[in-house]
């Protein structure tokens, strides 16, 4: 017999920083081990494309985060697929490298991932083939076609598959280092009910959330388990979008992570919505979620609607804060300086609110409007959207602002962002918080931990001192927070080092930030910056696409309209947002098309006071007729031509 020919190797690649410039990793206190750094997260989505692929090809993981950016130089063995998983658009130009190295070594290219769905035209000639949203469905269809000898140039998954489909991700291929990690990865849903105007994700996974079965989450968990890990992260955009889904994984976390050894500790995002609800507290509380992402922005009501984030615009924000982290659970507290409200005292303001609501963890970031959200497209409408003709550092995470503020000038609120992060890190600042996250505890989590004797936290002391040349006076500061949560609440202080690492970590990576901080600066009061200017057009089948589809909004937004007077207004925004969002990429209308305009339609009707009604069916058919009879649809399109085209004149 002839031996079987040999398997066609796949090698797929997470896209990742370059980590001589941009310190990715994350530190940590291991008991057993002190100090460590690690990689931030697991890379799922390559784990789930090798859990896609067929047992006839043989699949290898790299993660550019743990082992380091691919370069011409980079030793590897022949491929016969190459795979690039995408996460952000600052990492457009190590995809694009990477697409120009392994087509030189003679491997089929492809990429996917959230940046590639967000804006395929910035990828198209780099690679063989390119992969638009999920890709349950299309991977193992292009290695069927690859096998047979002929492939597609895109592969786009337009309607949106139960997450049942995804099977769980194989980590075979990076057991031996999940260890390295700071967090194992698990996904229990896609999608996110909200809509922020500066988010993109209800267009790449919908606003409608799908969620994975509940086994299979807890499965997956255990299997991190068993690896080794000491953290999950649930790699969800809204962990409570769907409050009764969360609370039945939650009821399984708990006595799965109760009789391990040692819990893990648990990591996600969710909304400020999680205040209210007593049962989620506790039940995150007790099933050890360290931390969350709080998506909080701003303290500003005004500046709170301006980003859509109604869900944040309450009564006592800092009281929900509080309300949170008297169950043990301490916020990563998310915000952002730039929105049309902030003037150069939000500053000010923002770091005082801060520090009153005790949250333990902080991220500070300036405005960005990624192509195609509400921002982008309200602020390109008003000639409000350039970048820095010479932009600096490429992909090392230097800040490059795209968005023009009214409140201030770019330079005060780069000045102001930098100053505030700065005050926010020190030492003192992040003390004091991470003490008054602590003592406002009420209800502690329902988890056992091992105890932490006095010599492991002197050893955390002692190497921290040295490792982030920490001066007598902050290492006072360190040493009596310890000695105040060992005499007040001991067994908080594995959160407590928790915390003191993670700010160590912010305090890294704005040194990095920060680096290039002065010619950006100038760069900046130069003012020498290119607009974008680049006209939206219209495509060509739209006009016709509309036809059929626009009797349905028509109905829709009559029905749900407080006044059906707003209907060709409405109808107006919805209709350049679509266009905005698809752009030239348009051809004809798919599934994933009339989901998006219904949610445009119900994002308007909302913005109104409507609501959804109901309509007896003579009605409906009536306004049918009216919408192919009244010429409304010709004069919006007319309208939405001219109005686009006027984008940056």
């Amino acid at each position: 017999m002839s031996p079987s020919p040999p398997k066609p190797r796949i090698l797929l690649i997470q896209c990742g920083p370059d980590r001589r410039h941009v310190d990715r990793e994350t530190e940590d206190f291991c008991p057993e081990r002190g100090l460590v750094k690690r990689a931030t997260m697991t890379p799922l989505a390559c784990a789930t494309l090798a859990a896609l692929t067929p047992d006839t090809f043989r699949v290898d993981i790299w993660d550019e985060e743990l082992h380091g950016q691919l370069r011409v130089d980079s030793e590897l063995p022949d491929y016969d697929i190459v795979g690039v998983s995408v996460m952000y658009s600052a990492l457009t130009y190590q995809a694009r490298f990477l697409g120009g190295l392994f087509r030189d070594r003679g491997a089929t290219v492809v990429a996917g991932g959230p940046a590639i769905s967000a804006a395929p035209e910035d990828y198209r000639g780099f690679f063989d083939a390119l992969f638009v949203n999920e890709a349950e469905r299309t991977w193992p269809r292009f290695l069927a076609d690859y096998l047979q000898g002929e492939y597609a140039p895109e592969y786009r998954q337009i309607e949106k598959p139960a997450l049942s489909e995804s099977p769980p991700p194989r980590w075979d291929g990076i057991a031996a280092d999940l260890p390295r990690y700071a967090w194992g990865s698990v996904q229990t849903t896609r999608g996110c009910p909200f809509d922020c105007s500066f988010c993109d994700v209800i267009y790449l996974y919908g606003r409608k959330q799908r969620h994975k079965p509940v086994a299979q989450v807890l499965e997956e968990v255990r299997g991190h388990a068993a690896l080794g890990a000491e953290g999950v992260f649930f790699a969800d955009d809204e962990f409570i979008g769907d409050a009764a889904y969360a609370k039945e994984v939650l009821a399984g976390l708990v006595p799965l992570n109760r009789a391990l050894p040692r819990p893990l500790r648990f990591f996600t995002q969710v909304t400020m919505n999680l205040s209210r609800d007593a049962q989620l507290l506790e039940g995150m509380a007790d099933a050890n979620f360290y931390t969350v992402v709080l998506g909080i922005e701003s303290f500003d009501p005004a500046a709170l609607k301006e980003a859509q984030k109604h869900q944040n615009v309450r009564a006592d924000l800092i009281g929900d804060l509080l309300k949170i982290q008297a169950h043990g659970i301490g916020p990563r507290g998310s915000f952002i300086v730039g929105f049309d409200h902030d003037t150069p005292a939000v500053f000010d303001s923002l770091h005082a609110n801060i520090q009153r609501a005790h949250l333990p963890w902080v991220v500070v970031a300036p405005l960005q409007a990624p192509r195609g959200t509400k921002l982008w497209t309200r602020l390109r409408a008003e000639g409000r959207l350039a970048t820095p003709r010479k932009a600096h550092s490429r992909d090392r995470g230097a800040i490059v602002l795209n968005v023009m503020p009214l409140g201030m000038t770019r330079p005060q609120l780069l000045e102001g962002f930098r100053d505030l992060v700065e005050r926010l890190s020190t030492w003192d600042a992040a003390c004091e918080r991470i003490r008054g996250f602590v003592a406002g505890i009420q209800r502690p989590p329902r988890v056992v931990e091992p105890d932490w004797p006095e010599a492991v936290t002197d050893r955390f002391l002692h190497e921290a001192t040295g490792a982030w040349a920490l001066t007598p006076y902050e290492r006072t500061a360190l040493g009596d927070t310890l000695q105040e949560v060992r005499r007040t609440a001991p067994a908080m202080l594995p959160r407590t080092v928790f915390f003191l690492a993670r700010n160590q970590n912010e305090r890294r990576r704005h040194e990095r930030l920060f680096t290039d901080f002065d010619a950006v600066l100038d760069a900046e009061r130069k003012g020498d910056l290119i607009p974008d200017t680049q006209p939206v057009y219209v495509p060509a089948t739209f006009a016709t696409a509309m036809r059929d589809v626009f009797p349905d909004l028509y109905v829709r937004l009559s029905r749900d309209l407080p006044d059906r007077r707003d209907v060709p207004e409405a109808s107006r925004e919805v209709l350049v947002d679509f266009v905005s969002r698809w752009g030239e990429g348009f051809h004809a209308l798919q599934p994933q098309h009339h989901e998006f305009l219904r949610e445009l339609c119900d994002a308007a009707v909302a913005a109104r006071g409507g609501h959804a009604g109901a309509l007896e069916a003579d009605e409906e058919q009536a306004l049918r007729t009216q919408a192919r009879r009244t010429g409304l649809l010709e004069a919006l399109l007319k309208d939405v031509r001219d109005e686009l085209a006027s984008w940056g004149r």
